[in-house]
């Protein structure tokens, strides 16, 4: 497909009349709302009729096509956009469900009963449309300000959205151990911490933890604690001047060497890269 977003752009909100539409697939996310009309939607060989007030999330790589059923307007608002609008360090970052794993929306997709990327939403009290109005008129002024409000609007659309699909129990999926232990990261990821450390801490085996932190988070203790480090890293990197070294050890890492091949694992390729292409870019969206 030719490229729909213009130099350095992050995100596009677009009011368009859709005809039938074969089956293709996109290097971005898209979220489609339908303002008037229906038409057969085919997502993944899955048919659902989309009408008037419903929306639907579109993954990286998924494949879908529109079809017409009858001679009247179909419209939607096509909302495209890259994780980075969210945060500069989810550049690398190609799907929906890594997308709501971060600490800004902060959603799993453990904590639901769908596949977000999977199902039809209605709008019935027009909630997410009137965020959607709100995103598409700062797209379209682009006062100042403009890209901080679209970056709110647009996790209000998708908190909203992941709550209605929530499980019941979302608030205890991560039971009081894991949490605690998630919490515990976050807050010294700086430091050198162990499992065997807060199993002490806890008073609790060490393979009793490692499996239950992995059952409720979906990723072990060190995966966390790496993606929490390198996650932090990307931050400095991307919004001070400070060295490759110096960023390391404030992120917890003594050795650069281990530092640079956990970095290249997750972000594929090295820290100096990764500044070199992405430090420079504009804020524009």
């Amino acid at each position: 497909m030719p490229e729909v977003f213009k130099e350095k752009e992050k995100i596009r909100v677009m009011v368009c009349q859709q005809d039938s539409i074969r089956f293709h697939s996109h290097d971005f996310l898209e979220m489609v709302y339908v303002i008037n009309g229906k038409a057969l939607h085919t997502l993944n060989n899955q048919n659902t009729i989309v009408k008037k007030g419903d929306y639907f999330i579109i993954d990286y790589g998924a494949v879908h096509k529109y079809t017409k059923i009858d001679d009247s307007p179909f419209e939607i608002i096509n909302i495209l956009f890259k994780p980075e609008i969210i945060d500069k360090t989810l550049v690398k970052c190609k799907s929906f469900q890594d997308l709501i794993n971060h600490y800004l929306i902060k959603f799993s997709y453990e904590m639901l009963k769908y596949s977000p990327t999977n199902i039809i939403y209605h709008d019935k009290d027009k909630t997410v449309y009137h965020f959607i109005e709100k995103l598409q008129f700062e797209f379209e002024h682009k006062n100042p300000g403009y890209m901080e409000l679209m970056r709110c609007y647009l996790i209000e659309i998708i908190i909203t959205t992941m709550r209605g699909i929530s499980k019941e129990n979302s608030s205890n999926l991560y039971h009081d151990l894991s949490k605690y232990i998630i919490d515990y990261i976050d807050e010294n990821y700086m430091n050198p911490i162990t499992l065997t450390q807060i199993s002490e801490r806890l008073n609790f085996s060490v393979p009793y933890i490692c499996k239950k932190f992995k059952n409720d988070v979906g990723i072990s203790f060190n995966e966390y604690l790496q993606k929490k480090r390198i996650e932090q890293s990307c931050r400095l990197i991307l919004n001070t001047d400070k060295k490759i070294s110096e960023i390391a050890e404030l992120v917890g890492y003594n050795d650069i060497k281990f530092f640079h091949q956990v970095f290249k694992k997750y972000i594929k390729m090295t820290p100096r890269e990764f500044r070199k292409i992405y430090c420079n870019e504009s804020n524009t969206i």
